[in-house]
C-alpha cells in the first residue's frame, strides 16, 4: 500500500498552486541560461564571421569597412618576435621590421649607408636586369644617393657583389 500514499502525495503536491509557479520559473531559468550560452555570431572562423558581417552591411546598405590584413612581412616579423621573447631575447626593431634574409650584397649596401628600402629594392629586382650593365648602372644609382659613402674601390666590390648575386638569381630562374 505504499505505492497508492506515494501517488496519493504526489497529485497532492501537484494540487498546490504554488508548485506551479516554481516548476515554470526552474524552466524559465534552465531556459534563460541556454539562450545566455549559446553564440551570438555566426558558427565557424573568422573569415565566415567577418563575410557575414560584410553581407549583413551590404544588405542594410551600410557602406563596407576595410578588410583586416597583414603583409607577409608582418607576420614574419611577429612569429619571429614571438619565438625570441619565448626564449628570453629582444630583437631589434629599429628598422621597423625584422628581416628575412640578408645577401651579402645587401649587408655590403646597408654597412656603406644605403638605406634599407632602397637596398631591399635593389635585392629584390636583380633578377629581372636584362644584363651586367644594367646590374653596374643600379649599383652607380645607389652610389649617388644622398647618405651614401663609396669610395671607387667600395664602388667597385658592390658592383662585383651585385653581378654575384644577379648571376645566382639568374641560375635559379633558369633552372
Amino acid at each position: 500500500m505504499q505505492i497508492d500514499e506515494i501517488i496519493q502525495n504526489i497529485i497532492m503536491l501537484f494540487q498546490s498552486p504554488a508548485i506551479y509557479a516554481v516548476a515554470l520559473l526552474v524552466i524559465l531559468v534552465v531556459l534563460g541560461v541556454a539562450i545566455k550560452r549559446r553564440p551570438k555570431g555566426p558558427e565557424g572562423p573568422p573569415i565566415v564571421k567577418y563575410m557575414s558581417k560584410m553581407m549583413s552591411r551590404i544588405e542594410k546598405g551600410k557602406p563596407l569597412k576595410d578588410v583586416p590584413s597583414k603583409s607577409r612581412r608582418d607576420i614574419i616579423t611577429e612569429s619571429f618576435e614571438e619565438k625570441m621573447h619565448a626564449i628570453g631575447l629582444q630583437p631589434s626593431t629599429d628598422s621597423g621590421h625584422i628581416p628575412t634574409s640578408r645577401t651579402p650584397l645587401a649587408k655590403y649596401l646597408l654597412d656603406h649607408g644605403v638605406t634599407e628600402s632602397t637596398t631591399d629594392a635593389i635585392v629584390s629586382e636583380l633578377s629581372a636586369l636584362e644584363s651586367k650593365e644594367a646590374v653596374k648602372e643600379i649599383m652607380d644609382a645607389a652610389a649617388e644617393s644622398e647618405g651614401v659613402s663609396f669610395t671607387s674601390v667600395e664602388l667597385d666590390m658592390a658592383k662585383q657583389l651585385a653581378l654575384e648575386e644577379w648571376m645566382r638569381a639568374r641560375r635559379r630562374i633558369s633552372s
